[in-house]
């Protein structure tokens, strides 16, 4: 009983840690991809990321699984009719 919370435990830091580094090596490729120089950078993440680099990864990443949904559904919105209309 005890092994299992522990190791369920374990899991879920160990799941969370690996998150967490993902989204701070997006949000760190994101903004000195877009900003260059790391004054700038500090800027922007002092002012809108409240300094800390996995909030702009999370950011960067709503906004790219958002624009892939809208995009999917553009796709079948038009896709469905247009291939409906073709094979007629």
């Amino acid at each position: 009983m005890l092994a299992d919370f522990l190791g369920e435990a374990i899991a879920e830091g160990i799941l969370d840690a690996v998150s967490k580094a993902i989204r701070c090596v997006v949000g760190f490729t994101y903004l000195y991809l877009r900003y260059w120089t790391p004054q700038r950078v500090r800027q922007v993440l002092a002012r809108q990321y409240d300094s800390k680099y996995f909030v702009a990864g999370s950011a960067v990443l709503t906004w790219l699984v958002q624009g892939l949904i809208i995009l999917l559904l553009l796709a079948l919105w038009i896709g469905v009719p247009l291939s409906a209309w073709l094979h007629k």
